[in-house]
Parts: structure tokens; C-alpha cells; sequence
């Protein structure tokens, strides 16, 4: 399985890129551990495209499944978040690659088959914002807030296949369970040496 790169190296670079294609990700109302994609404008109640669950325990934190993600056929990747360790391991279609995360800045990088080492990188003023980068720095992708509650919006800013949202969804919310678990720890470190 390799990217499409057809048109990746096409000159006429803009300083503010379109989407290509924006995905609208929201909680389901009715099951508060999934996380559900749909391509924007369609409603929560559709049938979605993929679906997130992330877990605080078992093997796999965080898991990206076609649909409603109802067995495990279903499964298209997951990511094991580690407990003291910077290297997030993902498996994508069975495929293993290791994410290095960084807990000063909150972004990650990985190395991706046919284009290099790509990175998430957290916005100075925000967290609620990321933005996909290679290695020379052109932005691939962004997660921002949606207007709906909880919404978050992916745009994927070139063109791609399957496989490459597949990766852009798991490796992003793969780094975001990771801030907000760095985040939670280092909380509880400073409530305990305030405490104490």
C-alpha cells in the first residue's frame, strides 16, 4: 500500500491552501466512547464514514474502524499510547510504524512510506488546533474546531487516497489522546507538589 502522489508535487503552491476534501469528526450523542466521521455537511445521524473510539485502558488506546466500527473486521488501525515512553505505535492495515511524540510541544512526527517524515504540529496559541506538515515544512492537513459542540474539522489540503486519510485519522487522534494524557499527568504532578 503506498500514497497517492500524483499530484503531491505539483507546483503552485498558495500560502493559504484550499481543502481538498473536510471531514466534520463528532462525538455520537448516543455512545460517549465513539468519535464519528463524516464528510461535512452530513448529519451526526448518517451512516459514518469511519468511527473513533479511544480507551484509557486495554491493548489498543486508540482505534479507527470503517463505519460504525461494529466487529473487527471492521478495524482499519489502532495506536497504543505509551505509559512512559515518547513512541506512539501505531499499526495501520497491519502495517507497524513508531510516532515520536514530544510532551514540551505536544507534536509528533512519523515516517510515512513514500513521503518521508510527516508531523504534527500543535498550534502556539491553541490546542485545539494541528496542522500536518512534511518535511519541508508544506502543510498537509489541519484539525480545528467546528461550530458544532465537540466538533472538530479535518482538511485534507491535497490530493489523497484512503490510505492517506486512514493515516491522517489515526496518527491525529492518536497525538491528541497523547496531549491530553501528558496533559493529565502533568496536572497531577503539580497537584502533588502543591499538596505536599
Amino acid at each position: 500500500m503506498t500514497f497517492h502522489l500524483s499530484s503531491l508535487f505539483s507546483s503552485g503552491g498558495s500560502s493559504n491552501p484550499q481543502a481538498c476534501a473536510s471531514f466534520s469528526i463528532r462525538p455520537a450523542p448516543w455512545d460517549g466512547t465513539k468519535i464519528l466521521v463524516h464528510q461535512t455537511g452530513y448529519p451526526i445521524d448518517s451512516p459514518p464514514m469511519y468511527s473513533i473510539t479511544i480507551s484509557s485502558s486495554g491493548k489498543s488506546n486508540v482505534v479507527v474502524s470503517r463505519g460504525w466500527g461494529g466487529g473487527p473486521w471492521d478495524v482499519v488501525g489502532d495506536a497504543r499510547l505509551p505509559t512512559f515512553s515518547s513512541k506512539i505505535h501505531l499499526t495501520i492495515h497491519g502495517q507497524p510504524t513508531e510516532m515520536r511524540f514530544s510532551e514540551m510541544s505536544g507534536n509528533s512526527s512519523f515516517p510515512t512510506p513514500s513521503m518521508g517524515k510527516l508531523k504534527w504540529k500543535l498550534d502556539s496559541m491553541s490546542t485545539k488546533k494541528m496542522d500536518l506538515l512534511d518535511e519541508s515544512g508544506r502543510k498537509l492537513a489541519k484539525v480545528h474546531s467546528g461550530k458544532a459542540s465537540g466538533e472538530k474539522i479535518l482538511d485534507i489540503l491535497i490530493p489523497h487516497d484512503i490510505f492517506f486519510l486512514e493515516v491522517v485519522l489515526l496518527s491525529a487522534w492518536a497525538n491528541k489522546a497523547q496531549n491530553k494524557t501528558a496533559l493529565e499527568a502533568s496536572g497531577e504532578v503539580i497537584g502533588a507538589v502543591l499538596g505536599a
